[in-house]
């Protein structure tokens, strides 16, 4: 409670030094959610780049280390050459024999994970992993390094709101040939952590992202095929995201030529694609990126020796005019003395590697036997991690009992992975023991535990098999039920009479209609399991609208202020969903049908809002807000009644990463209580909901009236902005003020300009008597001492006579009156002062109270 009042002091402190009129102080303090979205782009030299997504206007800039590094002396690299795949840390091998280039059928990580080995032909493998944590504000770029091994930040990183957590893992393998000791090779990958964006995400994702394969050049359209933005980043983009709460979340893209780029400038119609690799080079050695081509670019095949008529050689690692490599270069590579039977070698003067486009190699498929790796074995490569390294084969696998005659479960082999790691561990402990005495003792305890555990497991697992068994005949036998649609439990009704029909567990009234929907929906009263529920009765036109709607209320109805879910029937012509019943809708309230003594207006309105900000929380939009999809509970055991968000027929949750729906989501909601911009075909988001809850605060506080006039007029209205606000009726003269601004701002026409919910909950309408004695409070203590030209102070004191009149002191009490006299003075004309009469008689009260002399309290 002390923490929340310090940061109480602290906002409305802010608020007060900025100056500005109680309006426009209203508007900072309800601050709007965040519209537009910010894309990362990663490139190969080490840059991460915050780029708006709609504009593509550059925020800021990060540089880092590249993400991968191969020997930068070219010259003096010995053939075969490793190609690392900077996207996801592919290998590929490019040697000197006749298949030139070939795929690896492992990663960098995957490799790092299995060292340290050896293969049989004498290659030795080490590898290092390294993790950083960093923190990144996205509206910025500020960066700062928070935990490694080779640094631990010693202070608490301060707490930003936009601030999030990111992981990069550095990968180190270096390979030495055994036989031949000059014979070696390193290789340095970088990797962000991050989210892969799932498929439904990314077929709604409404925006086509082009890259260069050898250049920075970025190119953006939307789902119409036009070109939004365009961008050279000097180095290739390797890798984008966008930001959400939990980090960086992955974005597709496609890596083409500068020339095909062009061409969907001109013409992106009618253009065939297709893979190949590209081999290029940057200031860190070379690299392989996958990358689309047309017909007129020409590939390099991985079939043939080297070509006849050699082009220029590059001997150093960047061109002199520090240009980017580009296709058609040649990189001249050190020629050494190996043995013919060595590496399938053939003899050349000089080693060339082409920079361009490689038609896509196949993966490595080896012919003799395997060749096992001495060493560690990690689960991260399976048994297809077998490659030949120029004549020589190496085989990365993991040792497995499986056997020949049956396929076991994945749940058995997942068992066989959990107690072959424990006895492993087991064992290497042991051996650790030298006391043979001690190592029996322990043996035998660890076997007898190992056996009184399986008994267990065995037992409980009996057991639980019995108990399925039963209540699977019992359920076939009182419910009578048939398979209808495969993956679908058809139940058929029973009829018991007087209008009563019983579907599984549910049980409803046909001749007790609580309302009525669209699309021949009914509402009946019935009952589950002894309680009294409402049955919302779905013809399977709806069944697809009917299952999402119970998805969202299943994963939101543990709030009070949403509607609850109990369960689920169906026969073989609706489908039944039984709901919390409700004695009535906030449309009965206004129009004088409910007792409005069981629940005031505020109450109504703050838990109606308390569930939609849960809603937005879950990142679920309703887009159907009006008077009739708020309801009433009946009343709990002590008398309280509760105000649910209900029918979530219409809701949508948003993907993962984003804040906004896509446009052919289409116009959704009621008529008269639609947002513009869902009208519009503007970008929706959670602002909708906000819009039409505004429309309903109005509704309930001016006893039934709209904000944007007759139902014939209505949206017309709201399309041009043109509301009147001047019928709060429902609301006392002291509130109608702050009733008002809030209005407003949540009937912004702006999106942007509306407060969250969660803002709107703790609005100053809704706070209680000791809420408002203790803002007073804290203000006063703020106020206090501050010099009369204070921007604070003068703030406070811009409309002071509104609030004391011509002197507070003549409008309170007395002897009240008389008792602050006695200890001071106070200017009747300050705001200031009396918000110190009030500060100081509540802490007289208050001491009071503690010492029990009542008797001398005004």
């Amino acid at each position: 409670m002390q923490k929340w009042m310090l940061w109480l002091v602290i906002l409305t402190m802010l608020a007060f030094v900025t100056g500005q009129q109680v309006v426009d102080n209203f508007n900072t303090e309800l601050v709007a959610e965040q519209d537009d979205a910010l894309l990362l782009f990663s490139t190969l030299g080490g840059l991460l780049v915050g780029v708006d997504q709609r504009s593509g206007k550059i925020r800021w800039q990060q540089d880092d280390e590249p993400v991968v590094k191969v020997p930068i002396n070219l010259s003096a690299s010995k053939m075969p050459i490793f190609l690392p795949d900077p996207r996801d840390g592919s290998l590929y091998l490019f040697g000197r024999e006749t298949e030139a280039l070939k795929k690896l059928p492992f990663t960098i990580p995957q490799l790092v994970a299995s060292s340290p080995c050896r293969s049989s032909d004498g290659i030795l493998y080490t590898g290092r992993k390294i993790d950083t944590w960093f923190s990144i504000d996205p509206m910025t770029g500020e960066k700062e390094q928070l935990l490694s091994f080779h640094k631990v930040k010693d202070t608490c990183p301060l707490e930003m709101q936009n601030t999030i957590f990111v992981g990069r893992t550095e990968y180190n393998i270096i390979m030495v040939d055994s036989k031949h000791k000059d014979r070696k090779w390193n290789i340095t990958f970088y990797d962000y952590s991050a989210m892969q964006m799932e498929p439904d995400v990314i077929e709604n994702y409404d925006l086509v992202h082009f890259t260069t394969s050898s250049t920075g050049r970025v190119v953006t359209l939307d789902s119409l095929g036009k070109i939004l933005w365009k961008l050279d980043l000097k180095s290739p983009v390797i890798a984008m995201y966008t930001v959400t709460k939990d980090g960086f979340l992955t974005i597709p893209f496609t890596s083409i030529t500068d020339s095909l780029l062009e061409k969907f400038a001109t013409k992106p119609t009618d253009i065939q694609l297709f893979p190949t690799l590209y081999v290029g080079q940057h200031r860190y050695g070379l690299y392989a990126l996958p990358s689309l081509v047309d017909l007129d670019t020409t590939t390099i095949s991985n079939n043939v020796g080297h070509l006849l008529l050699e082009g220029p050689l590059v001997t150093s690692h960047l061109h002199a005019d520090n240009k980017v490599p580009l296709p058609g270069d040649h990189v001249l590579i050190s020629n050494i003395d190996i043995a013919d039977d060595d590496y399938q070698s053939v003899k050349h003067t000089e080693n060339v590697i082409t920079l361009g486009h490689y038609k896509i190699p196949a993966e490595y498929k080896p012919q003799n036997q395997l060749l096992q790796i001495t060493g560690r074995s990690d689960p991260i490569i399976l048994e297809t991690s077998t490659l030949n390294v120029t004549g020589t084969k190496l085989s990365v696998a993991v040792q497995s009992d499986t056997s020949n005659d049956t396929v076991q479960s994945e749940n058995s082999q997942n068992w066989q992975r959990i107690v072959s790691k424990m006895y492993s561990a087991t064992k290497f402990w042991l051996n650790q023991q030298e006391n043979i005495e001690m190592k029996l003792i322990i043996s035998v305890i660890m076997l007898t535990i190992s056996i009184i555990t399986c008994i267990v497991i065995w037992f409980i697992y009996k057991q639980c098999k019995e108990q399925f068994q039963q209540l699977s005949q019992c359920s076939r036998e009182s419910s009578r039920t048939y398979s209808g649609k495969p993956g679908n439990l058809v139940v058929m009704p029973e009829e018991i009479g007087d209008g009563l029909v019983k579907v599984g567990k549910i049980t409803f009234n046909t001749k007790q209609v609580l309302g009525k929907g669209c699309e021949g929906t009914f509402v009946y009263k019935g009952q589950f399991d002894g309680r009294p529920v409402a049955v919302k009765r779905l013809l399977p036109d709806c069944f697809t609208f009917a299952d999402r709607e119970v998805a969202l209320l299943r994963e939101s109805d543990t709030h009070a202020n949403v509607v609850r879910y109990f369960c689920t029937e169906q026969d073989r012509m609706f489908r039944y969903i039984a709901l919390e019943l409700a004695e009535a809708t906030l449309q009965d309230y206004v129009a004088g049908k409910y007792d409005r003594q069981k629940i005031s207006v505020k109450n109504i309105l703050h838990q109606a809002t308390s569930g939609l900000a849960h809603l937005h929380f879950l990142d679920i939009v309703h887009r159907d807000i009006k008077p009739h999809n708020v309801l009433l509970s009946v009343p709990g055991p002590r008398g309280e009644v509760r105000a649910m968000i209900s029918d979530f027929g219409l809701c949508k949750k948003l993907q993962l990463g984003r804040v906004s729906f896509s446009r052919r989501s289409g116009i959704t909601g009621t008529d008269g209580w639609i947002a513009p911009e869902m009208l519009n075909g503007e970008r929706t988001t959670c602002a909708v909901d906000i819009f039409s809850l505004g429309c309903v605060f109005y509704y309930v506080l001016s006893g039934g009236k709209h904000p944007f006039g007759d139902p014939l007029r209505r949206q017309a209205n709201i399309l041009c902005g043109e509301s009147n606000l001047t019928a709060l009726q429902e609301v006392s003269s002291s509130d109608r003020e702050l009733a008002l601004l809030l209005i407003k701002a949540m009937l912004c026409s702006n999106p942007a300009g509306r407060p969250p919910a969660l803002a709107i909950c703790n609005y100053p309408i809704f706070w209680n008597l000791a809420e408002i004695l203790g803002f007073f409070q804290d203000i006063s203590d703020r106020v206090e001492k501050d010099q009369s030209d204070s921007p604070a102070l003068i703030a406070l004191e811009t409309y002071g006579e509104h609030v004391t009149g011509d002197d507070w002191r003549l409008y309170i009490d007395f002897e009240v009156a008389t008792d602050l006299r006695k200890y001071r003075s106070y200017r009747g004309k300050s705001v200031r002062d009396l918000l110190r009469a009030l500060r100081n008689k509540v802490s007289e009260s208050a001491s009071i109270w503690r010492h029990g002399n009542v008797s001398t309290l005004r």
